[in-house]
């Protein structure tokens, strides 16, 4: 049973992180019409900073992704499929 919960869990996770992600960083560039800041945010060299919103959406993305990470983990450790 819980192997087909972490089963569902575990690439929803990575996806709903994912579109987080995404979105906050679409916004800043829709805003900012700074086309590179996909890659400024990873270096942490933003021009403007992210408004409230999206850095809340920035941050739980990259929440839920490690949440999805730890899915992984319990999921290979516990329950191996060999």
């Amino acid at each position: 049973m819980m192997m087909q919960i972490l089963t569902v869990l575990e690439p929803a996770a990575f996806i709903l992180g994912l579109l987080l992600t995404l979105t906050a960083l679409f916004k800043y560039t829709q805003r900012t019409q700074d086309y590179q800041s996909v890659w400024r945010v990873l270096i942490n060299k933003l021009k403007d900073g992210f408004t409230i919103a999206e850095f809340k959406l920035y941050r739980l993305g990259i929440s839920i992704l490690l949440v999805g990470l730890v899915l992984r983990l319990i999921n290979q450790i516990f329950f191996p499929s060999y």
